[in-house]
């Protein structure tokens, strides 16, 4: 991972951590605080684009965006049902977009990923920012 790329990164782990704190019963359900799930699969679909360029550019051993969903849904979707399944769903539609348009590991797949992590970053920072407000 390259410097940039975990600068990036980092703050998405931080936002998570944030969101971490225990949730209403309403929050779970998609009212009260909370992020609204639009978000949230707006991000679990980055991070299925970010795992897809991990995995051509580094093979699949490398997991760092995958566990970031699982992060994810262990906060905001810890029981399976509907909102777990979008989102799993969510991230696995980014993760199949981006192996279609990506066939093959370039130089600028870093600049993608880098990217992808800084959209993915605001959407972060606005899902934590929901349980304090």
């Amino acid at each position: 991972m390259s410097l940039r790329a975990l600068s990036l990164a980092a703050p998405v782990l931080a936002a998570f951590i944030l969101a971490a704190a225990p949730r209403p019963a309403q929050a779970q359900e998609g009212i009260g605080p909370g992020p609204p799930i639009e978000t949230l699969a707006q991000l679990a679909e980055l991070l299925g684009q970010a795992h897809a360029i991990r995995s051509l550019c580094n093979g699949d051993a490398d997991q760092t965006w995958r566990n970031y969903m699982f992060n994810m849904l262990a906060i905001e979707a810890p029981e399976s049902g509907p909102r777990k399944s979008q989102l799993t769903s969510a991230f696995n539609r980014g993760f199949r977009t981006q192996s279609n348009a990506s066939r093959n590991c370039s130089s600028d797949m870093g600049k993608v990923e880098a990217e992808i992590a800084a959209r993915g970053r605001v959407l972060a920072e606005s899902a934590a920012n929901s349980y304090l407000h």
